[in-house]
């Protein structure tokens, strides 16, 4: 008799599980399709009923999201944080992210992707998401030990499995005695395979852009460097959404500067190869590259980038039709969307 209870005990629990890790695929799902209005609502809905996983993305998506959907931008402050927020007497007002409530409740991984936002060099805390299987979370961490850890700490990573290949450039820059417009440079080296030389005009034009983006370098089309960035931009696996919204919306003679256009747009090197899976346990990052999702949110955040000095565009449509006509077209489209 014991046993036939315990039995239909455990068959309860797993019906009632079933449906419920279905209903979070689904919403998943919608999400990567790029359908904030009806995939946000059933996340926060599971969050609040307690579902770790649907906390944990939506606390990322918060935070990782840089080209955010008409539908978010509509929302008013009260919904947008009773959405992305959990909200007690101990929270006070503005709530608390979902991340910081699943940390305070002893989510391990949580509590190091809470870490990870810190501004302190630590060579275990990139290690451990990478064993958690959360290796682009190592972003920030990894950038935070290329500025403010030591050269020997510095050269362990770039030996190390744990290192986002990506990064490398950036680690190599900063590791030993920093070259001028280093960064660029490093970033052109990784992208070409050659040896850069520093004293090369056109290539300090083109570290420029790929340092800091749109207005800082040269982005003429008889830069020799051009071709080189285009071909990496349309083949590295980071930046495989650009190369996907560009080959969908251009023609075979204009994909390459569309791509370019992209890269510059969203400030650089260092940040196009920033489009990551908000949580990869979830959302492997492979499988969120080749999503509706990764595209929408690079043409968004490029559509809506703006000047750091006065809050305008970064670029007018005229400016941005210098380099592509196409990618020009693209962003007026996605603009006219939050109007």
């Amino acid at each position: 008799m014991m046993l036939r209870v315990v039995v239909a005990v455990i068959a309860m629990f797993v019906a009632g599980a079933a449906p419920a890790q279905g209903r979070f695929s689904e919403a998943v799902d919608l999400w990567l399709s790029g359908n904030d209005r009806d995939s946000l609502p059933r996340l926060a809905e599971q969050a609040a009923d307690g579902n770790a996983k649907a906390r944990l993305l939506l606390g990322r998506i918060e935070v990782m999201d840089k080209g955010p959907s008409p539908y978010r931008k509509s929302l008013s402050r009260d919904a947008y944080r009773g959405m992305f927020r959990s909200f007690s007497q101990d929270t006070g007002y503005l709530g608390r992210s979902w991340i910081a409530e699943e940390a305070a409740d002893g989510n391990q991984l949580a509590e190091l992707l809470m870490a990870a936002r810190r501004a302190e060099p630590d060579l275990y805390l990139i290690r451990d998401l990478v064993e958690m299987g959360e290796a682009q979370a190592s972003d920030h961490p990894t950038r935070i030990m290329a500025l403010y850890g030591s050269d020997e700490h510095r050269e362990i990573l770039l030996s190390s499995t744990n290192l986002l290949e990506e990064l490398r450039p950036y680690l190599e820059y900063l590791t030993g005695e920093p070259e001028p417009r280093g960064d660029g440079l490093a970033a052109l080296r990784h992208m070409t395979g050659e040896q850069v030389d520093a004293a090369d005009e056109t290539a300090l034009g083109m570290a420029g852009i790929l340092a800091l983006g749109y207005g800082y370098g040269d982005v003429s089309l008889d830069n020799p460097w051009r071709g080189a960035v285009e071909h990496w931009l349309l083949t590295a696996p980071a930046t495989r959404p650009i190369a996907e919204l560009c080959e969908a919306g251009c023609g075979v003679d204009d994909i390459g500067a569309c791509a370019f256009a992209v890269m510059a747009l969203s400030g650089g090197y260092y940040e196009v190869i920033r489009i990551d899976s908000p949580l990869e346990s979830v959302i492997p990052q492979e499988q969120f590259l080749q999503s509706p999702r990764a595209r929408l949110m690079t043409l968004r955040r490029v559509a809506m980038q703006r000047r750091e000095a006065d809050g305008a565009l970064l670029a007018s449509t005229a400016e941005i039709s210098e380099m592509s006509a196409c990618a020009a077209d693209m962003i007026d489209k996605a603009r006219a969307e939050y109007n």
